[in-house]
């Protein structure tokens, strides 16, 4: 199952408790690797009204993460911040890395052949245009599996003809919330549109809101495949109706605001 959660780097809190609870759904999968003995690390979805939850723990790590009114909250319980990613944060942020590019390009201008590969090759890393990034294609395979009790339709990812990803999505219907939950998984996505769209490293965080609108449906496993081997697997274990307490959709209290920057770069206006 796809996991907002992989994309952020924050810390796990407990649940909130409240007495208003609504109609909701709870989703939950489990990261793998084979061979490894660091601790699976399990991700947690709540959904409701367009509202999103996301906990993930274990692995070496944790992190939590609320959606809702079309702005991401990022948890830190270790300082009792927070902070904000919306449509106009990720804008400035796609802009300031923009203006960084074209410094780079300027200065790299009248330098050596050797240096001046070296400066590529860290602007590769920076993220390179979309239109130089590596071509990633999904074809719908054909096969089904069944992932906890539901069916879903293995979708092959390749980038430069390389199997790099498989992806097992489910009829929204088949999930439960599965018809809001894929338009709240979109309206995550959108956020962070304008940035990839320009900037593009071809990873996992890129991909996923990408590869929704192309599978029409909810990844519940997805597979990491390299020379061929599987190197990780994320696999939905439960899904199901669960009313949702409204305090898990709000920034505990005592929490302060962080603006989000780029790491080395000025702070935006």
């Amino acid at each position: 199952m796809m996991s907002a959660a992989s994309i952020i780097p924050v810390a796990l809190v407990a649940a909130l408790a409240s007495t208003a609870t609504f109609a909701g759904a709870y989703l939950e999968s489990a990261d793998n690797e084979p061979g490894s003995k660091t601790p699976s690390q399990v991700s947690k979805l709540w959904f409701e009204a367009g509202r999103m939850r996301s906990e993930t723990t274990g692995g070496g790590g944790g992190s939590v993460a609320i959606f809702k009114n079309k702005a991401m909250y990022i948890l830190d319980p270790g300082s009792k911040s927070y902070r904000v990613i919306d449509k106009a944060t990720v804008d400035r942020m796609a802009a300031q890395l923009g203006e960084a590019r074209k410094k780079m390009e300027a200065a790299m201008a009248g330098m050596p052949p050797e240096r001046r590969a070296m400066m590529e090759k860290m602007m590769g890393q920076m993220g390179g245009a979309a239109s130089q990034a590596p071509k990633r294609v999904l074809k719908n395979t054909g096969r089904t599996e069944s992932v906890a009790g539901v069916k879903c339709t293995v979708w092959e990812a390749t980038v430069n003809g390389q199997k790099e990803e498989e992806l097992c999505a489910a009829a929204p219907g088949a999930i439960p919330g599965g018809d809001e939950m894929l338009k709240t998984l979109r309206e995550v996505g959108d956020i962070f549109k304008g940035f990839t769209q320009s900037f593009s490293g071809n990873g996992r965080a890129d991909n996923a809101w990408r590869d929704l609108e192309t599978v029409n449906g909810v990844p519940i496993l997805t597979r990491e495949f390299e020379a061929g081997k599987v190197t990780s697997e994320n696999r939905l274990n439960v899904a199901r109706k669960e009313s949702v307490p409204a305090a898990q959709f709000e920034v505990p209290a005592g929490y302060t605001e962080k603006k989000l920057e780029l790491p080395g770069m000025p702070p935006g206006k």
